[in-house]
């Protein structure tokens, strides 16, 4: 299928630079590293010290990481497209570097979590800004290849931190989360050593953010945006029953659930690679299938966790689910970074982002209160299970229907 007229856009190169995509991926892999820790060592602390609000404990730090991403969208997408990413990953790996010093010095898990918000803030403006900058470093072809080492880079992070926290856990919490300061200081070295740059100066019209025009989102990644929410925000009730599942119901150390925390990432890596290879060969309207078809998959996977008796078993559940979710965030990235104007990429990347970070927040919300309402950590998986794999079913006619409706534009324009 023809891509939109964006597709085509003069900002993509004619010769991918892969120096700056693995710069790029040096730079996720670092920070990525540093905010593993820090999230995982407040979630054991809260799990740990939060006696009978535990739960809700869990679920504020949770949701103190999510929360920046969905509230300054609007402005983290126009400060993207508008201004030198330059300065902003440059202004960016500050905040993180300050928030992440100021966690240990503040007293009680509250103080801690507003800091950690802070800290997300950083990441909030980083990532549109990484995000846009990746297509317009590689070629279409290169897009899916791009992708995936960008997706390789983003999960290695998150794989390595939830061990060396749940290790060093146990040797104190501050000194650990000082340490990881040092992660977010890529980021500020990606944005003095990367060559490629975007919005080195505001738009040339030179209106104000006000008088811009509402952005207009293509109907295919509209509708994907929309439809993977509204499943991430059943399943990622599981992010808060986790804890409690592995440490509580099957036994687990401290050290033993860092390490199977780490096997959903360790999936996404395989699942990213798998899936580039098959985005090159495809049109947007089959990604776009097989992200909710793979969607649909990774619920029944986690409906089943909740069967397990030994943490064993969760160790081969998790590598799959999590190797499904590696092949969505690449296809995502691919219909992104396809059918999103250039000028556009930081405000669609921005949404993309808030939508699925909001629906995350909504899943945190509805996970901490079942654990205060009683339910065992049991139950509430298999619930979310189940709710993901119905809203797939819900959501899936309303994805082909608009596949071909694009497709049938798209042969009138070939016309």
């Amino acid at each position: 299928m023809p891509h939109t007229p964006a597709a085509a856009a003069p900002s993509t190169p004619a010769v991918s630079l892969w120096r700056d995509v693995w710069l790029l991926a040096v730079a996720q892999v670092l920070s990525g590293l540093g905010a593993a820790v820090i999230v995982t060592l407040l979630i054991l602390n809260a799990q740990e010290h939060g006696g009978e609000d535990a739960g809700l404990a869990v679920a504020a730090v949770v949701i103190a990481a999510a929360v920046p991403t969905v509230l300054f969208a609007p402005i983290t997408g126009r400060l993207a497209d508008r201004f030198d990413s330059r300065l902003l990953l440059i202004v960016a790996g500050c905040i993180q570097i300050g928030a992440c010093l100021l966690i240990p010095v503040l007293p009680g898990i509250t103080g801690k979590i507003v800091a950690m918000a802070l800290l997300f803030t950083g990441t909030a403006i980083a990532q549109p800004v990484r995000a846009a900058l990746l297509p317009a470093m590689v070629t279409e072809e290169d897009l899916p290849r791009a992708g995936a080492i960008g997706q390789t880079a983003s999960v290695i992070g998150p794989m390595g931190g939830p061990p060396v926290a749940g290790f060093a856990y146990l040797y104190g919490v501050d000194p650990t989360m000082r340490w990881a300061a040092i992660g977010f200081v890529s980021t500020i070295v990606l944005g003095l050593v990367l060559r490629t740059r975007r919005s080195e100066r505001v738009t040339s019209s030179g209106a104000s953010w006000r008088a811009e025009p509402r952005l207009p989102l293509d109907s295919l990644l509209k509708v994907t945006f929309l439809g993977t929410a509204a499943v991430v925000a059943t399943v990622s009730v599981v992010n808060v029953v986790e804890v409690f599942f592995v440490r509580e119901t099957l036994g687990a150390s401290p050290g033993i659930f860092g390490v199977l925390t780490a096997m959903w990432p360790l999936g996404m890596v395989a699942g990213a690679w798998a899936q580039a290879k098959m985005a090159e060969k495809r049109d947007d309207g089959t990604l776009a299938v097989w992200l909710f078809v793979t969607l649909g998959a990774t619920a029944v996977l986690i409906a089943t966790l909740s069967s397990i008796g030994s943490a064993v078993w969760m160790v081969p559940i998790w590598l799959i689910a999590g190797s499904l979710n590696g092949a969505d965030n690449v296809l995502i990235t691919t219909l992104m970074g396809r059918r999103a104007a250039p000028e556009a990429r930081g405000r669609v990347a921005a949404i993309m982002q808030a939508a699925i970070q909001g629906s995350l927040l909504v899943g945190y919300v509805i996970g901490g209160l079942s654990l205060e309402a009683g339910h065992t950590p049991r139950g509430i998986i298999m619930v979310a299970g189940s709710a993901g794999l119905i809203a797939v079913l819900t959501v899936l006619p309303w994805v082909r229907t608009t596949v071909r409706h694009v497709r049938r534009e798209a042969l009138a324009g070939a016309e």
